[in-house]
């Protein structure tokens, strides 16, 4: 349960310290890291919704036996985009540093569903 709790946590941290530099590029990027849209709205809500995610990564390391099944939306907020990510680089629509995010964020996916497999099934069977 320890490396569930780890796992969530770092991931949670992780989370919210990669919005906040979408923010800052988002209202200061220069030339590389400006996001650009006539949208500005998808830009929030991505955050936002993010940011929300990163709140329930806290809310599983707090009691992972409790959240398990928490564990498994985790990861369907993990896996997704890092392929995309993957794909988007293969086709050359994004750089090495959003491949970098897309490939940590993969490996976050990861670590989720080793999590899950090691997590007692307690609160399953309840």
């Amino acid at each position: 349960m320890i490396f569930a709790k780890r796992v969530f946590q770092a991931a949670g941290v992780w989370g919210v310290v990669v919005i906040i530099l979408g923010y800052v590029a988002f209202f200061f990027g220069g030339d590389d890291f400006a996001v650009y849209t006539n949208h500005p709205e998808y830009v929030h809500g991505f955050f936002l919704v993010t940011f929300a995610w990163q709140i329930a990564f806290f809310i599983i390391a707090t009691d992972p036996v409790r959240y398990r099944l928490l564990m498994l939306a985790a990861m369907l907020e993990k896996f997704p985009f890092t392929i995309a990510v993957f794909l988007l680089y293969a086709f050359g629509a994004v750089g090495v540093p959003v491949l970098v995010i897309g490939g940590i964020d993969g490996a976050f996916g990861a670590l989720f569903s080793i999590a899950y497999i090691v997590t007692e099934r307690g609160a399953d069977e309840e």
